[in-house]
């Protein structure tokens, strides 16, 4: 019997051995490998390859450009190097230049669609502001005198308090000056120099707060005759000023219409958020 076919075949499988043990752990010589741990066992996890930084100008979406931006800082942050901070810095002053460019073709479309310029209905310059001024103050004024009729006012302070020595006189103006019925509530029992006929809280507290009652004074509530709605004028120190801009506004609009966009905005207006005096 020839030896030659058995000697190919042991040379074969000495040979097939010889690559198997070169690929495994236990038996591959532990000096022809970099990537092989000498004194722990491999990790199963893949060796992490950073990507490559992307091309900006190819990046389709806002949201790309901000994760590669967002990458580079992090690289750059985590390894200053000067190389990661000049790919941070390009990224960044690529977002500023979309940005500019973004600002700059915004007002040229605001300025030829007039619709959507805010600025073509409340005007920046100074004498045009002045003169808005005046006619809002105006029509403040004739506001106030029908809101005078319609609505009441009902003040509540404590004379421990130092906020309501400061707001009552405030308060007491809207009775002499502009015809508001006011009625004052102490709720320690005191009396106020300004309201000498203010009243004990008998429950109006809580009913205009729905059960909650006055949690903090001064506070200035507005309520129509017919004692169906209230709204929460004031909490706190407020100027006189204020005081008059929220009650105009609480008693005449409805939410959006003192808004850019009005009257085209009230039908998707959220409903106001009044108080039925009524309500159990």
């Amino acid at each position: 019997m020839s030896l030659k076919p058995i000697l190919t075949f042991l040379l074969g499988f000495m040979t097939s051995l010889s690559a198997a043990q070169e690929n495994n752990f236990w038996t591959e010589d532990v000096w022809k490998s970099d990537e092989r741990g000498f004194l722990y066992y491999p990790s199963d996890k893949p060796k992490e390859v950073k990507p490559a930084p992307l091309d900006l100008k190819s990046i389709p979406t806002i949201e790309g450009l901000r994760e590669e931006r967002e990458r580079r800082l992090n690289t750059a942050v985590m390894n200053p190097t000067e190389e990661n901070m000049k790919l941070y810095l390009e990224a960044n002053h690529f977002v500023q230049e979309k940005s500019a460019l973004f600002a700059d073709q915004w007002r040229r479309v605001a300025w030829q669609n007039p619709e959507y310029d805010f600025s073509a209905r409340n005007p920046a310059a100074n004498f045009a502001q002045v003169d808005l001024k005046n006619e809002r103050n105006k029509q403040k004024a004739l506001e106030l005198g029908t809101l005078s009729k319609e609505w009441g006012l009902v003040y509540f302070f404590k004379d421990n308090c130092r906020f309501c020595h400061l707001q009552s006189p405030l308060i007491k103006k809207l009775s002499t000056d502009y015809g508001f019925e006011v009625i004052a509530v102490s709720l320690d029992g005191s009396a106020n120099e300004h309201f000498p006929e203010s009243l004990p809280d008998n429950g109006i507290g809580s009913l205009l707060t729905k059960g909650q009652g006055i949690q903090q004074v001064p506070a200035l509530f507005m309520v129509n005759r017919e004692q169906t709605k209230s709204f929460l004028v004031s909490s706190g120190v407020v100027a006189l000023e204020d005081i008059l801009s929220r009650i105009a506004l609480l008693g005449t609009k409805e939410p959006g219409a003192s808004l850019f966009g009005g009257e085209s905005l009230k039908d998707t207006a959220v409903p106001s958020a009044s108080n039925p005096l009524n309500q159990e």
